[in-house]
């Protein structure tokens, strides 16, 4: 993967010198996204590729199974494609912009539009806190007349003892013409690093002010996928 990656960033044009070329996999007891079961309550096997030049530019992949059922005629496959420039402005602050691109392979029609996504987004960090808004660039994940929905979310991550990461992350959903969708997102967790790059973690989700509508939207087979839950993964970066 790593040598596909890089040869195709030379045919781009982009040069690999002064760069790093990183990877990553992970299993998961539940594939959760802006507060969502992705994969029906059920586990996920994800993992990506990540470059990034010493300029600041950025560019990824990253994978992960999902459920067919939320993505009507797909092959249970989310791969996302994105690129940025991350950059350190003044000492202590460090702002991010670029797009982020969601493709479910033959998915469509659940919602009467392509569930395909793209957002651009901007973000500034500040120590261990972050801060970032993103919007969509059409129809928000197949639900018609979405464009320019919203996310805001605010993170932080801090370090409470040898290996061990504590991590919090606070999200707002704002869906154009759907105002009765909306709803907050909340995590808290923690991951501890073992050996060789390997490391586990451990978070609970719940939603907020997730209204009625929303509720029946994201119901599949009487399966709650906005129940609180705690997730269990098995990560590795190599």
């Amino acid at each position: 993967m790593k040598q596909i990656v890089l040869a195709f960033l030379l045919l781009a044009g982009i040069t690999v010198a002064h760069a790093e070329l990183t990877g990553n996999a992970s299993l998961t007891t539940d594939y959760r996204f802006r507060g969502i079961s992705q994969t029906q309550n059920g586990s996920a096997l994800q993992g990506g590729v990540d470059y990034t030049h010493a300029s600041g530019f950025y560019a990824g992949n990253w994978n992960s199974n999902v459920s067919s059922l939320a993505y009507t005629d797909s092959n249970g496959l989310e791969s996302d494609v994105y690129a940025g420039f991350k950059k350190e402005v003044i000492k202590g602050v460090t702002v991010d912009v670029g797009s982020y691109n969601y493709i479910y392979s033959r998915a469509g029609g659940k919602f009467n539009s392509n569930s395909n996504t793209n957002e651009a987004y901007v973000g500034v960090e500040v120590g261990p806190i972050s801060v970032k808004y993103s919007q969509s660039l059409g129809d928000y994940f197949g639900i018609a007349k979405s464009s320019n929905s919203k996310y805001v979310q605010a993170d932080i991550k801090y370090p409470v003892a040898k290996n061990i990461t504590a991590d919090a992350h606070y999200g707002q959903t704002m869906i154009t013409g759907n105002g009765k969708n909306d709803y907050t997102d909340i995590n808290v967790g923690g991951t501890y690093a073992l050996s060789k790059g390997f490391s586990v973690g451990a978070h609970y989700y719940t939603n907020s002010s997730f209204g009625s509508t929303a509720k029946a939207t994201n119901t599949i087979s009487g399966q709650k996928l906005y129940k609180d839950a705690v997730v269990v993964s098995l990560s590795k970066s190599f």
